[in-house]
């Protein structure tokens, strides 16, 4: 979907411990990465030498107008406290032609794995917990209103598409270990019960 080849310049906004960016590598394109946190950059770093890595703010991109062929964000637009903001500093910061991929969960209605985590605290726990500010967690997995914002922010031919993850782990109990460490906001929502 972001049409990454050869000589392409890439961003990856939240980058993380810089996956996208070495993904871009990859396919011969230059990865730029940003995240807002320091050990994730320096995580990023060590793992991906090649590429280039900054601390920095989503919603106000370190980086010039029309810089990139691609710039993708892997489940950190659900977490910005300024969604709108962060998709027109990646309109800014694409050039002419360019492609915006973003990806974020499904609602637990679509998303059998939220739906039991989710229903189980709802059930048996409480969400009043005090978390990072950033939009309803589903927000953009409505087609709809994914489309509508990113359209506000500029984008033309918009396309979503519902694209399913197999998580493979070991047994249940691995599963349980590793959760709470794989998701931003289920893992504080977890070891707050």
């Amino acid at each position: 979907m972001a049409r990454v080849s050869w000589g392409a310049r890439v961003l990856d906004v939240a980058c993380g411990p810089g996956l996208l960016a070495r993904s871009a590598l990859e396919r011969g394109a230059t990865g730029v990465g940003v995240d807002f946190s320091s050990n994730m950059v320096e995580l990023a770093r060590a793992r991906n030498p090649d590429a280039e890595f900054h601390v920095g703010d989503a919603e106000e991109l370190p980086t010039d107008d029309a810089q990139f062929d691609a710039v993708v964000c892997s489940l950190g637009i659900l977490h910005f406290p300024n969604p709108e903001a962060a998709m027109r500093e990646a309109f800014r910061a694409l050039a002419s032609g360019g492609a915006y991929v973003i990806t974020c969960w499904m609602p637990p209605d679509k998303n059998s794995c939220f739906g039991l985590i989710l229903g189980s605290v709802q059930r048996h726990g409480s969400m009043e917990l005090d978390l990072p500010e950033g939009p309803p967690l589903f927000r953009f997995g409505d087609s709809t209103e994914c489309r509508a914002a990113l359209v506000d922010a500029g984008f033309v031919d918009v396309e979503s598409q519902e694209c399913p993850v197999v998580w493979h782990s070991e047994s249940p109990e691995s599963f349980l270990r590793e959760l709470p460490e794989s998701t931003a906001r289920l893992g504080p929502i977890l070891e707050h019960q």
